[in-house]
């Protein structure tokens, strides 16, 4: 097999960048997870993985970056990285580079995933119109996938509005941080640590927010509660907006950590909650996503 017949693909998350080699019928023939803070930048991971897997040239890259992308210069919002995408095309990928932003990648997957990748929330039957994914993580991302064409939002830096029954959390938060949490604020790694911290009124630097979301304390429990309605408030807010009536998609490890430990029912009612919109929410689908290959899969939509 030779260099020019294979492709690049990686998820670049926050925390880590998953990268793999897949060959000219989209099988993955090579895969490696980095961790950012194991390495000085993506050009250095690059490096290694070309080193690893004895591939001197790459040649065609497809990336989805935890970034918005605005023009050459990438910079991520949750992890100290960024990167020139003329340059490392100019170094890596001698027949060319795409980047997306990671969910507007994974987004890709949705149409090819089969009833054994998924759960639905409710009794709502799966159909092709707009969906969205929705991913809590290191950030909070949001992408949707219209007519087969995917669409990157920064969705999670919306501001929180009222909430009934948590403005002791959004006045807690406003005053530590002096400023409105945005959704990511809160639906996120980071913010389930801020969660765990405001109900049990302790600062406890040692928990991770994998700990937190699912400690059998009744702190725990409350953190599960909390994190759930606004994350229903948000699904609601994004299927409003987008019109999704193809499914609010739910992936990622949070999620997958959570779904098991939360009433889908109150998830469900919290979501419909709209005196104007009810119809079109009820007739929305929530999915779970299980299968954890959404960039990989969405990648492979994208090789020819």
């Amino acid at each position: 097999m030779t260099a020019s017949k294979l492709t690049l693909i990686s998820d670049i998350g926050g925390t880590n960048a998953r990268m793999a080699l897949v060959d000219n019928k989209k099988k993955t023939v090579n895969e490696k997870v980095y961790l950012h803070q194991d390495y000085e930048g993506l050009e250095q991971i690059l490096e290694d993985f070309i080193k690893v897997t004895g591939e001197s040239e790459l040649q065609r890259g497809i990336l989805g970056v935890a970034a918005p992308i605005i023009g050459d210069e990438v910079n991520f919002v949750n992890a100290n990285l960024s990167f020139s995408q003329k340059n490392l095309e100019d170094k890596f990928f001698k027949q060319g580079l795409v980047v997306l932003n990671d969910l507007e990648l994974q987004v890709l997957a949705l149409n090819s995933l089969t009833k054994e990748d998924v759960t639905v929330i409710g009794e709502q039957q799966l159909n092709n119109s707009t969906k969205i994914l929705i991913s809590p993580g290191t950030g909070l991302g949001l992408a949707g996938l219209v007519k087969g064409t995917p669409v990157a939002t920064e969705s999670g830096h919306i501001n929180i509005p009222h909430i009934a029954g948590l403005e002791s959390l959004i006045q807690s938060f406003e005053q530590k941080k002096g400023r409105t949490p945005t959704f990511e604020d809160l639906l996120s790694g980071k913010g389930i640590l801020f969660l765990n911290e405001f109900v049990s009124n302790e600062i406890n630097g040692s928990v991770t927010s994998e700990q937190a979301l699912m400690s059998n304390t009744k702190e725990g429990q409350k953190v599960r509660e909390i994190f759930s309605v606004i994350l229903a408030v948000f699904c609601r807010f994004s299927a409003l907006m987008w019109g999704s009536k193809g499914g609010v998609y739910l992936s990622g490890s949070i999620i997958n950590s959570l779904i098991g430990q939360i009433n889908l029912d109150d998830f469900r009612d919290n979501f419909e909650d709209s005196q104007t919109m009810k119809d079109l929410l009820l007739a929305c689908p929530i999915i779970h996503v299980k299968n954890k290959n959404l960039g990989f899969i969405g990648a492979k939509t994208l090789i020819k």
